[in-house]
């Protein structure tokens, strides 16, 4: 029969944030934020089941504890990318109509009146009882503020609008609101206007599975070396890809009450003992269970577990309904399902109504144990701004922001990365994502790289892409210095000229104060002299006609200093650090300075990666308020070497002050510990990206040592796979999937033939969006 909702709708009133039910029941309502989906280890996992089992002993007796999970599945038609290019515009169109699981979480602390009188009929009981609520809701106020305390944890109370909202969305079955009560079929199947649905129960200890653990090993996900553990919950929660509400309801009772009944079944059981052998174990393990419960000070509990799946499709409720008892079968859980106290179970598993759930389906547990059938793990967290990745569970659109989100949270207080990623894991096609959409979102964005990775990004978006030749050198002049020079250009200065001196010998920390010396007097000079112009060469001829200290010969070693020195005086290499005109790159938002034609040189490829990074830095200093990227795919080790690990850390401090970032990219980890600067950028770097390490578990234990990676993350990043990235923001860890449009794609391979097709078509067009969508184009017709 159909139910007309205002005659079974449980709810008296909502006022003053307080949801009131018929028979006086008062319940304050919270939305509850919790960790993201397998980002949870065994202690995370152990320690959260202490912390609940903490809240339910510090509820006072008569309350009701309801959890509610819901889990949404729509399909997605809003833009997920701003912006009219060809690449944010591929987002939208990738994604659109995909489905995706939404999920809520709701906390409901319901105050049992004990009364089976409909207060609506009696004003004045209602003003009554509605006197003695404050306690109430001091103590939840209590036990909520540890909560929130917690690092697991955020927690908002909800006001009556709010509570309204989740009132509709609870009795329509959709994700919002829209405040319009449907008319109820509750015979054997639960039907809610066009959605038809079913409702499972766990109700008795008989249908759990006779040990349950808190957690249990993911076999897609772990390793010979590895164990990827997940909680034991999950499957029933966001691993359940469809429409469906996840309720968990603990009753606090007095203890005396609790035994009472269990001393009753005790007494059942030993009187039936002697009929059958089943009475005797069932007497003995609930005796057990009792002195168990009694040495350790644990707290008896009653509680109700039931979850409602829904479609408006026939057909697609059948395959859930067949997933879910299979995932039930799995988990080793006989529930109930309902079919004939269908009303009994969906019409009080409603927010604040649970007191009404008949006692025959509520079962007795011990709070110790309750954590581990409810859940604590939520869908990813997506945010405004950041890198465009997706779930790997599902492959749904999440952007993760690691720029201004881990700063305010202090999970980070550098935004510096290192980018890992071992031979044929897609480590060039993931910093072409990143920079590609860190572009879109405003960014300045410079790259320096080996092997032309970036043009086609380069060319699509406009940018600057310079190519060292060296029968045509570029020219950079790093003395010339708008306004004062200030202590980090200056460290730079000393670095480069030590370079330029010594090469990779090492040096005494005299000889260094020296140099310094004379650039401080070389400025100063510069302030008189006004028509010298800065550069090296005249750097050169202010050292070699002065002296800056006396008897410095003892420390310095001038003739040394000439012979090295000269070749970029007026020698073989002169062009290179006396440019009168002096490469301004500040209004130009995306720049690529490709050194493959110089990798092998042992003194150019250092001296122009060392003067390419110094012309950006030079841009970073003068933007104010912007935000700024520079990715060093590979071209770090030569400025990494002995000494120069103090430019590193130049660069470091330089970008971190500036609003900016440095992420180098490397395949191996080995290659960061076997320079010198290693431990230097290691120690200045607060995110870790890294992609599938799968063929490299040899490096387990030097990736826990040296990036103080736990047996969690390491769990995670062994479990990463093709097109999987694993990322570590401070001390927050997890896996992302790499999914883009077939545009990004052809943007990003690196594959030799495609990108030979799509240059071709370039060279043709002079256009490489067009050159994209041809080659996406052919990719179709193949």
């Amino acid at each position: 029969m159909i139910n007309k909702i205002e005659k079974i709708f449980p709810i008296y009133t909502i006022e003053k944030d307080l949801l009131i039910s018929k028979y006086g029941d008062v319940s304050l309502i919270y939305e509850l934020k919790m960790p993201q989906i397998y980002s949870l280890d065994k202690h995370a996992m152990d320690e959260i089941n202490l912390i609940i089992d903490k809240l339910i002993r510090s509820l006072p007796s008569d309350t009701v504890l309801q959890k509610q999970d819901y889990f949404f599945v729509a399909n997605l038609k809003d833009p997920i990318t701003v912006g009219s290019n060809m690449l944010s515009q591929s987002d939208n169109s990738y994604y659109f109509e995909k489905p995706i699981l939404t999920h809520q979480c709701y906390l409901i602390f319901t105050k049992d009146s004990k009364s089976k009188v409909n207060i609506a009929n009696s004003a004045v009981k209602y003003e009554k009882y509605l006197q003695d609520i404050e306690s109430f809701i001091t103590d939840i106020d209590i036990s909520v503020s540890f909560l929130s305390k917690e690092e697991y944890f955020n927690v908002n109370r909800l006001d009556s609008d709010q509570i309204i909202d989740l009132i509709g969305k609870y009795f329509s079955l959709t994700p919002k609101s829209d405040h319009k009560l449907k008319d109820i079929f509750l015979d054997r199947q639960l039907q809610v206007a066009n959605k038809i649905g079913e409702v499972y129960a766990i109700t008795s200890n008989n249908e759990l599975p006779i040990s349950l653990n808190s957690y249990i090993r993911n076999k897609e996900y772990s390793t010979q070396r590895t164990d990827f553990f997940v909680p034991y919950i999950q499957s029933l929660c966001l691993g359940l890809e469809c429409n469906h509400i996840y309720n968990q309801i603990i009753y606090i009772e007095k203890s005396e009450a609790v035994f009472k009944s269990i001393k009753t079944k005790m007494n059942n059981f030993r009187s039936l003992s002697l009929l059958s052998k089943e009475n005797e174990l069932n007497y003995d393990n609930i005796e057990g269970l009792v002195e168990n419960v009694i040495d350790k000070e644990l707290k008896f509990i009653r509680q109700h577990f039931n979850i409602i799946i829904w479609d408006d499709n026939k057909e697609k409720l059948e395959k859930s309904k067949n997933d879910l008892e299979n995932t039930f079968r799995e988990m080793g859980i006989l529930p109930y399902h309902i079919k004939y106290s269908i009303r009994d179970i969906y019409i009080n598993s409603s927010p604040g109504a649970a007191t009404a759930i008949p006692q025959e389906y509520r079962f007795i547990g011990i709070s110790e144990h309750t954590p581990s059938l409810m859940n604590f793990e939520s869908y990813y967290e997506s945010f405004k701004d950041g890198i465009l990745l997706c779930d790997r569970k599902n492959g749904s659109p999440v952007r993760l922001d690691l720029w201004d989100e881990p700063v305010k949270r202090g999970h980070i207080v550098n935004r510096n990365r290192l980018i890992f990623g071992p031979s044929g894991t897609g480590k060039s096609f993931l910093i072409n994502h990143i920079a590609s959409q860190y572009y879109e979102q405003g960014h300045h964005i410079v790259m320096i790289d080996i092997g032309d990775s970036y043009k086609k990004l380069c060319t699509l978006v406009k940018g600057q892409y310079y190519t060292y030749d060296i029968d045509n050198p570029m020219e950079f002049n790093p003395f010339y210095v708008h306004g004062e020079i200030d202590i980090d250009k200056k460290e730079f200065l000393v670095s480069l000229i030590m370079f330029l001196w010594k090469g990779e010998t090492p040096f005494s920390k005299e000889e260094k104060q020296i140099i310094t010396l004379y650039l401080d007097a070389y400025y100063a000079h510069l302030k008189v002299h006004t028509n010298i112009f800065p550069k090296l060469s005249t750097f050169y001829e202010f050292v070699m006609e002065n002296r800056v200290e006396y008897n410095e010969e003892k420390y310095f070693d001038k003739l040394s200093f000439d012979l090295s020195v000269r070749d970029f005086y007026d020698g073989k290499y002169k062009n290179i650090l006396n440019s009168e005109q002096p490469v301004d790159l500040v209004n130009e938002r995306f720049i690529v300075f490709e050194m493959d034609n110089i990798k092998d040189h042992p003194i150019l490829f250092p001296l122009v990666t060392m003067l390419s990074i110094d012309v950006v830095m030079g841009k970073i200093r003068r933007l104010k308020g912007i935000k700024k990227s520079i990715f060093i795919d590979e071209c770090w080790k030569p400025i990494s070497k002995g000494e120069m690990a103090e430019f590193i850390k130049y660069m470091y401090k330089t970008v971190r002050k500036h609003y900016g970032e440095v992420a180098i990219a490397t395949q191996d980890i080995e290659d960061i510990l076997d320079t010198t600067a290693g431990p230097a950028m290691i120690n200045n770097t607060d995110t870790m990206i890294l992609l599938s390490h799968k063929k490299k578990m040899a490096s387990k234990d030097k990736l826990g040592t040296h990036l103080s990676f736990n047996e969690a993350d390491l769990e995670k990043l062994f479990s990463t796979d093709k097109r999987e990235v694993f990322i570590k923001v401070g001390n927050v860890s997890n896996v992302y999937k790499v999914s883009v449009s077939d545009e990004r794609y052809a943007c990003y391979s690196s594959n030799a033939n495609e990108n030979q097709f799509i240059f071709d078509r370039y060279k043709k067009h002079k256009n490489m969006k067009l050159a994209l969508n041809e080659f996406i184009n052919h990719n179709k017709k193949v």
